[in-house]
């Protein structure tokens, strides 16, 4: 997780994704900042012990929270999502990170973590509440995996992305759909017209079908709806991907009120140390026959 000032303000993703590092917050974050770092296979285990590091040198600052994602899907990949209210916040938190002690730790971290990864982007994106589904999860702390779709647009065609999103929306609530999605549009670290739809669940059961006797998707849309969606999304969309990830603990700098919902998963006690095992008791050498 490279937090070099250089790097941070050159880039420019849960949440759900981004209100995942905002327990009492009414809505997502206004601005949601994304490191992701694409990392060499076999070196996970290496990656999380050195990504813990950061998290114990930013939890003895004002550094803001943030969550640690795994991929399980897609290429071997970590995101780290941390959100902000504002531009200002967004620069109180460089200037953290350009603070010593701090500052030299992070760049020994980043060396570290450098030798682990194959590449990385920065993003910076902003919320798009009119394009999002049910933002607002009732328990975000308890949320394990995320699912982040990312679509590019032809640039010039945010109205019709916008259109979209409020067909397959409607579609959503006459089905009676209770999975959200939060949508972003990147500003900064991607190419233009790109947008990330985030997905928190407490479990992948989340995207199971629906039990029988719901409204399905097809239904729910319509004929002419269905017709006008799938039209929009030929003519404009250049590319789409969704990427599964699981929520990592380890790699995450949770707030107080995450740690306090569900202490064992943010912040397990470490296991207790396995009592030694008694020492057999000396026995006396027996006397030969005939001794005295």
């Amino acid at each position: 997780m490279k937090h070099s000032v250089v790097r941070i303000l050159a880039a420019g993703l849960l949440l759900s994704g981004a209100s995942l590092i905002q327990a009492q917050s009414p809505e997502p974050p206004h601005l949601l900042r994304i490191f992701r770092e694409d990392i060499k296979s076999g070196k996970n285990a290496v990656h999380e012990n050195v990504e813990s590091g950061y998290v114990r040198a930013f939890s003895k600052t004002s550094y803001p929270s943030y969550l640690g994602l795994d991929g399980i899907t897609g290429t071997n990949q970590a995101w780290f999502l941390e959100s902000h209210d504002s531009y200002e916040s967004m620069d109180k938190a460089i200037h953290v990170g350009e603070t010593e002690p701090l500052k030299s730790k992070l760049a020994q971290l980043d060396a570290e973590d450098g030798e682990l990864r194959t590449g990385e982007r920065n993003m910076v994106a902003v919320y798009q509440s009119d394009l999002s589904y049910l933002p607002v999860p009732s328990n975000l702390a308890k949320a394990r995996f995320v699912g982040i779709g990312t679509v590019r647009v032809h640039p010039g065609h945010s109205a019709d992305f916008a259109e979209m999103r409020k067909l397959v929306n409607a579609a959503y609530a006459k089905s009676g759909s209770k999975q959200r999605r939060v949508v972003y549009s990147v500003v900064s670290g991607a190419p233009a017209g790109t947008y990330l739809i985030l997905s928190a669940m407490d479990s992948l059961k989340a995207m199971d079908p629906p039990p029988s006797g719901m409204m399905s998707m097809l239904d729910a849309f319509g004929a002419d709806n269905l017709a006008r969606y799938n039209k929009l999304q030929s003519e404009i969309v250049i590319s789409s991907e969704n990427t599964m990830f699981e929520v990592n603990p380890k790699m995450s700098n949770p707030p107080k009120e995450f740690i306090a919902a569900d202490p064992d998963f943010w912040a397990p006690k470490p296991a207790a140390a396995k009592p030694a095992a008694p020492k057999p008791a000396a026995t006396s050498a027996a006397k030969p026959v005939g001794s005295q």
